[in-house]
């Protein structure tokens, strides 16, 4: 356990490379789970506030007995803990990085808003962030998906966390590339990787969530463009 003692900020929490070393450094990480940017604290009008900056992996934020994936900006208050997934186990279970925020002059619970429901009528895909366990929708019911390996889950929480209030999301093959194995600039010597290499993936996750691998309704091809993911809250 370390402290980190907060300035005035902002304060960057993420992955050191060689062009880049965040105010707070979670690693190692040779699985690039953490963003090198992965989110920001700053301080304005007497409060903190937390932003994830697009990261492939997303920021948990637990409140009380309440957590959930950050969107966009968001106030954190003392006793507010942060969830980064920095690890997954060969059975597929998170280990995340966690980072308690103590403010001695802050000490009122933010509001929760009532949850929200989306539902699909066609086969879709709902992944739960916190346990790291996704699921196919279809029907009203749900079936848990098992058997994906870390990088399938790499692949449907970037896809994922690309969307917002259940829709289907659409991502470029180099954006799915730069998510699986970082940018270019982090690649081995003379290693690239290709849509190939995506399409390699893709088939892999394609086995546990489709119903028919051979013709997928949730994990899409969008030709000349990239994959679409139908998803679901």
């Amino acid at each position: 356990m370390r402290t980190v003692e907060l300035g005035s900020g902002p304060i960057t929490i993420g992955r050191a490379s060689p062009e880049h070393a965040p105010d707070v450094e979670l690693g190692p990480d040779p699985q690039r789970w953490v963003g090198r940017l992965h989110c920001t604290l700053d301080f304005a009008n007497g409060m903190w506030s937390v932003t994830d900056n697009a990261s492939v992996n997303g920021t948990l934020m637990r409140h009380g007995e309440v957590t959930e994936r950050l969107q966009g900006r968001k106030r954190i208050q003392h006793g507010d803990t942060l969830m980064i997934l920095g690890d997954m186990s060969p059975q597929g279970e998170p280990q995340y990085w966690e980072m308690t925020f103590l403010d001695p002059h802050t000490t009122r619970p933010a509001p929760i808003g009532p949850p929200t429901d989306v539902r699909h009528t066609g086969p879709s895909l709902r992944y739960d962030w916190v346990s790291a366990r996704a699921y196919r929708v279809e029907h009203s019911g749900e079936t848990l998906i098992t058997g994906l390996r870390p990088q399938s889950h790499q692949l449907l929480r970037y896809m994922a966390g690309r969307g917002t209030n259940g829709a289907a999301v659409a991502c470029e093959h180099e954006s799915l590339i730069t998510a699986l194995w970082g940018p270019r600039e982090e690649w081995a010597p003379h290693h690239s990787y290709t849509r190939a290499d995506l399409a390699g993936v893709v088939r892999a996750v394609r086995r546990c969530i489709e119903a028919d691998p051979s013709s997928p309704r949730i994990l899409e091809t969008v030709t000349g463009i990239g994959y679409r993911l139908n998803v679901s809250r």
